[in-house]
């Protein structure tokens, strides 16, 4: 029997190739003569370029550029041929700061102009920028500064053989209810007047831009990803894709689904978001497609993630007895759980 794993990170708490990994050796303790295929997968959030990483032939680059609050840092990118993968958390990632009001107003895109501009200097003819877990709220204006563009003006333009694209699991307009501050300010640290004022900015940043160049961010699903880093990417001429299919068509996902007996996906915890490109519900479309069964691990499900039938073969939690969500998080622990409800998984096969 073969068996293909492909499981997003569990966010905080494991990444994708340590849960594939656990899943095989839990495969393999019931069924050694299984045959295993572990993919790591992302779906343009935390974990991306590392899966990447793990399934193309390619080179860490190192840059010299700022953090979120214009500190200094070297941040590292992935170049694959004439591809270059860069991964926003790294350069402005919201785990490398507290977030307060401060910092909100602070936080900058600025850094991440540098880490592009590197990769257009190294001829790669496709950048790729991965828009989750960025702790940036100021609508992606400091990474138009970074590269000192300018409606207006010639000051710097992509040059004409380059691509940028933007990978978010998002479809956030710019502003509004929707929009990149309402959604995700508070967990930036914003208090409601900033994320008032940030709302604002936006509204008017987004007029101006309409009537200077004719785009109208608003209408643009997506521009509010990444504290509006989307927005900034189609400003400079790049394009918006979901990144769970952009990911998977690269490290040719389809393919090995096809090839196998049954799929195991999974996620941290599935909820109603993860019907909205999440990595789950995107290799089980894959399987449905191929006539595959699949079975989905999650630390948790949430009672929103309805109509698991629709989706899934079988879904499984992965806790065995009731602790804090920090000791439930622990890596250790993850792994272990993990191998031990796939054991019991692979028993039930072997009944069959």
């Amino acid at each position: 029997m073969h068996f293909t794993i492909a499981i997003d990170s569990f966010k905080g708490s494991a990444t994708s190739s340590q849960l594939n990994a656990a899943v095989e050796a839990g495969i393999l303790a019931v069924m050694p003569e299984a045959r295993v295929t572990k993919v790591a997968i992302a779906d343009g959030g935390e974990g991306s370029i590392a899966a990447l990483a793990e399934n193309l032939d390619g080179e860490f680059i190192e840059v010299a550029t700022f953090d979120l609050l214009k500190r200094p840092i070297m941040a590292k990118y992935l170049k694959v041929g004439d591809m270059a993968f860069i991964e926003s958390a790294e350069v402005v990632g919201l785990d490398k700061i507290v977030p307060t009001s401060e910092t909100y107003r602070q936080a900058t895109s600025f850094g991440l102009g540098a880490v592009i501009l590197d990769a257009i200097d190294r001829n790669c003819q496709k950048i790729y920028l991965t828009l989750g877990g960025t702790g940036s709220s100021d609508g992606g204006y400091g990474l138009l500064e970074s590269l000192n563009f300018s409606l207006t003006d010639e000051t710097f333009r992509l040059p004409s053989q380059v691509e940028l694209i933007g990978l978010t699991d998002v479809t956030n307009p710019y502003f509004g209810p929707q929009g990149y501050a309402a959604v995700f300010g508070a967990q930036k640290g914003g208090s409601p007047q900033d994320i008032a004022d940030s709302d604002a900015w936006a509204r008017s940043f987004a007029k101006m831009v309409s009537t200077q160049s004719g785009l109208d961010l608003q209408a643009i699903p997506g521009t509010g990803a990444a504290g509006g880093l989307g927005a900034a990417i189609r400003i400079l001429g790049g394009r918006l894709e979901a990144g769970f299919p952009s990911i998977a068509s690269l490290i040719g996902l389809e393919d090995q689904i096809k090839a196998s007996d049954i799929i195991i996906t999974g996620e941290g915890q599935l909820d109603k978001q993860s019907k909205s490109g999440k990595v789950p519900v995107g290799v089980a479309s894959m399987a449905q497609k191929h006539g595959k069964p699949v079975i989905a691990l999650c630390g948790s499900i949430s009672p929103k993630f309805t109509n698991t039938s629709d989706y899934f073969t079988a879904v499984f939690a992965i806790q065995r007895q009731v602790l804090t969500l920090a000791a439930a998080m622990e890596t250790e622990r993850t792994l272990d759980n993990v191998k031990k409800v796939t054991e019991n998984i692979i028993a039930l096969l072997v009944l069959d």
